[in-house]
């Protein structure tokens, strides 16, 4: 597989793990409340935030985790598999993976919730960590802004065009996201399940 196709498939995994359909769902709840240069504000600092945060993730993850930790990548796809696997299950049962609490300054809901964790969560972060240490800096890195890039935009047009929301709708896609995480938690688990045995079976 090229690079251009890795970059590719890491970036539509990055944007399912951030999943833009619960910032959809936000930006029309503060539609009702906030005016529309202050949601864009809002928009443009929390992904930028969002981006920092998984950027330095994705260049220190690795060496914090193997140079200082000793933590073996194949440990760190079981133990992120399962903390994917739980977001997905509770994505799939719930219908959502956000509360939005009231705050009359709509710039201090830019950093949290919205670029952390609804941007950089624990499956964004466990899913750059482990795209850098597969496939180096420029692949994770590229892949993590091609899908930032693409969630603000998708925020920017819910923002100018959609006026309402179908909850009904947002909340099935939410759940259908929610399954293609655990899925995706499954097969981490089930790689460095197979790593850890590769490694002692030739250790031994």
């Amino acid at each position: 597989m090229s690079e251009l196709s890795t970059i590719l498939s890491s970036a539509l995994l990055m944007l399912i793990m951030i999943d833009p359909s619960d910032k959809i769902l936000l930006v029309t709840l503060l539609r009702e409340d906030f005016h529309i240069e202050d949601i864009k504000a809002l928009i443009i600092r929390a992904n930028l935030i969002g981006f920092i945060l998984l950027a330095s993730f994705a260049v220190a993850g690795q060496i914090i985790l193997q140079e200082i930790l000793h933590i073996d990548i194949n440990a760190l796809k079981v133990a992120g598999g399962f903390v994917l696997f739980k977001i997905g299950l509770e994505a799939l049962e719930g219908g959502g993976m956000f509360t939005l609490k009231r705050e009359r300054d709509i710039l201090a809901l830019a950093a949290v919730p919205v670029a952390m964790p609804l941007i950089a969560g624990p499956a964004s972060i466990t899913a750059v960590i482990t795209l850098t240490a597969e496939y180096g800096y420029l692949v994770s890195l590229s892949a993590t802004a091609i899908a930032i890039a693409i969630v603000a935009l998708s925020m920017f047009v819910a923002l100018y065009l959609m006026k309402s929301v179908n909850k009904t709708f947002l909340s099935v896609t939410i759940r259908i996201i929610g399954l293609f995480i655990m899925a995706i938690g499954a097969q981490m688990m089930v790689e460095g399940v197979i790593g850890i045995y590769l490694v002692m079976t030739s250790a031994g």
